[in-house]
């Protein structure tokens, strides 16, 4: 119960307490005028009833607009609840769409991944065969260089040794030439000494 019925109970309920402590003056009847003739009748009966066919229409008015405020929610929940539906068949139309749409772009996903993988395949077995032929180029290669390393070296020892015996063959000789000419040098030396010898010994 809102405030608003509340209060009209709380004055109904004050009415009835000041009808009950007044009711032989309300039920004392007066003469009325009804603007045509004139009638005797107790005035705050007349009262009374009109204040209770007032609370009566107050509250039929009130159950009427009531059952039409209950009857435009439902007809909003009727329309609230259709529309709901028509969202979410939208929603699951749009979503098997959106489903087939992925599944579509998916499979072509896996198409070119698929192709893709086929290509690198390709590429990487190609290029396992190109190194493989570099790799036997650089080894005839590195073999021949070898080759020519190792005849090129032959070679130098040969020609060092040659060089180290011509060198030890001049140096010999050399050695032979300089030891005949110092003896030489040393006879002549020596016949030298002799004669400035003999000279001394006949000048005294």
């Amino acid at each position: 119960m809102n405030l608003r019925n509340l209060t009209v109970l709380v004055i109904l309920l004050l009415v009835a307490v000041f009808a009950a402590l007044n009711w032989q003056q309300i039920a004392t009847p007066t003469e009325i005028n009804l603007l045509f003739t004139r009638v005797s009748a107790p005035i705050g009966l007349i009262l009374l009833a009109i204040i209770a066919l007032l609370t009566l229409l107050y509250f039929v008015f009130l159950a009427v607009v009531e059952a039409g405020a209950l009857l435009e929610i439902r007809r909003h929940a009727r329309q609230l609840e259709q529309a709901r539906k028509l969202a979410d068949k939208a929603e699951a139309s749009r979503f098997a769409e959106l489903k087939k749409y992925l599944a579509g772009e998916l499979g072509g996903l896996k198409q070119e991944l698929s192709g893709l993988k086929e290509h690198v395949a390709t590429e990487v077995g190609g290029a396992k065969k190109a190194l493989s032929l570099e790799h036997d180029t650089l080894k005839s290669q590195h073999a021949e260089i070898s080759g020519r390393v190792d005849a090129r070296a032959d070679q130098l020892k040969a020609d060092l040794v040659a060089r180290l015996s011509r060198l030890e063959e001049e140096l010999s000789a050399s050695t032979e030439r300089s030891g005949n000419a110092l003896a030489a040098f040393l006879k002549e030396l020596e016949g030298r000494l002799a004669g400035l010898r003999n000279e001394d010994g006949r000048a005294g």
